[in-house]
């Protein structure tokens, strides 16, 4: 063998040694990066932490300029709506905007994408890149099987021509292969704890809501009251008060706020506030829901409102002084079986500014008595889709007449039976009623 063969071997057996040393070093240095990357993000249930700690450490192990993680959720009409998007830049950089491009790519694709120029890369043509943008990485976040975002690092440091590398790119790929669970379960604790809050609130404003309404009816001299709600959510909109305006004077009501939930217990909650205000100084139902109507018109948005019956009860004349604001209209039950209906009112109250409503008297004989209901107890509908109805609420009324029944016992046959006739399906909006009965006194 001669000497200038030994040599060429030599030099090419170290070469292989040197390029196995480069290789080794950077197993070490990634090795190192993931370890501290995982100290850094394993002990956290922050999302924005937790992303923010990915990021940085990219940039520094890739030498990039910026970076950033955009989650994203697919649903129907926006396959790639972006949840969140967390940045950070170095030194001086603008901060980049996320490319959509990049994204839907990325949904479709779901692997590491590497652009060293932008402009004339075929995958994206008619793409208007940022102008400073000239080299990114991009690797797909995939938590069971599922992209839940993408981590995106831009523009090689010092190295503007060359641009990133293959070897970058699999590192990319590697930390966010390793980080993409760690951010899921961090997301999925924040959307955990925000339910429990939720759910806190809901079961406080629950209480609150049943401590507003009645906890006993009345003692009035000469009739017999009673109330009761059952709501299809933690908080219901409808509503129902006794409120003592005098030694003689008492005013009923039963409203149904439209809506559900939250939003309906809180606008019931102001209606409650108005009413109870304006008994102090108003006399007659008609003028209490006129102005009552326009503070709730002023109060809240358009398709707010929300219909109530209103009926005064003077023991010293034994009338019952009502008008009602579009309410589902009452029933009196007749000595003789019959039944009568309460019209007169006027609009929803919040619909329109400056309504009048009409008002009315009636008397009622020992042993009949009104019955006020909001319309969950006629709708409430079985698996059949099949409604309670007016047929059946006037039967149970009647038969009521006939027994002689307490206000109590006529209430719960009423919400017993529409309870019954629901049977396994969903109660889907409150049931409420108020009934004021004549007795001997």
């Amino acid at each position: 063998m001669s000497k200038n063969s030994d040599t060429s071997e030599l030099t090419h057996n170290i070469n292989r040694l040197e390029e196995e040393n480069k290789r080794l070093r950077r197993a070490v240095d990634e090795l190192a990066i993931l370890n501290d990357l995982s100290l850094a993000i394993s002990g956290s249930l922050d999302s924005e932490k937790i992303m923010r700690s990915i990021i940085g450490k990219s940039i520094r192990a890739l030498n990039a300029e910026q970076g950033d993680i955009t989650l994203v959720v697919e649903n129907q009409t926006n396959p790639t709506q972006t949840l969140v998007r967390s940045m950070i830049s170095t030194g001086k950089h603008s901060p980049l905007h996320l490319n959509q491009n990049l994204l839907g790519w990325m949904q479709i694709n779901k692997k590491p994408l590497m652009i060293n120029n932008p402009d004339d890369d075929s995958r994206f043509r008619n793409v208007n890149w940022d102008r400073s943008i000239h080299s990114l990485l991009s690797a797909p976040l995939m938590a069971r099987s599922k992209l839940i975002g993408i981590l995106t690092v831009y523009n090689k440091s010092g190295d503007a021509q060359s641009g990133f590398t293959e070897s970058d790119q699999r590192l990319l790929a590697i930390i966010a292969a390793q980080s993409a669970q760690v951010v899921e379960n961090a997301r999925l604790y924040e959307d955990e704890e925000a339910y429990r809050m939720m759910r806190r609130e809901l079961e406080l404003a629950s209480s609150i809501q049943k401590k507003m309404l009645p906890a006993q009816a009345p003692q009035v001299a000469g009739y017999g009251i009673a109330g009761k709600n059952i709501t299809a959510q933690e908080v219901g909109g409808d509503y129902f008060d006794f409120i003592k305006m005098d030694d003689n004077r008492w005013a009923i009501c039963l409203g149904d706020i439209s809506g559900k939930g939250l939003p309906a217990s809180l606008l019931m909650t102001n209606l409650q506030a108005i009413l109870r205000g304006q008994t102090f100084h108003l006399f007659h139902p008609g003028e209490i829901l006129k102005y009552a109507n326009n503070q709730l018109y002023q109060s809240t948005s358009s398709e707010k409102f929300a219909t109530l019956f209103l009926a005064i009860i003077d023991t010293s004349k034994n009338t019952i002084h009502y008008s009602s604001a579009g309410h589902d209209y009452p029933f009196i039950i007749r000595k003789n079986g019959s039944f009568e209906r309460l019209e007169s009112g006027g609009l929803p109250l919040g619909m329109m500014e400056g309504m009048d409503y009409e008002e009315e008297f009636i008397e009622l004989e020992q042993g009949e008595f009104l019955f006020v209901f909001s319309d969950g107890v006629t709708d409430v509908s079985n698996i059949g889709e099949e409604m309670f109805g007016e047929e059946r609420l006037i039967r149970l009324l009647k038969s009521s007449l006939d027994r002689d029944d307490a206000p109590e016992t006529l209430i719960d046959n009423v919400v017993d039976s529409c309870i019954e006739h629901c049977g396994k399906a969903k109660i889907f909006d409150d049931i409420t009623a108020l009934v004021i009965k004549r007795i001997p006194t």
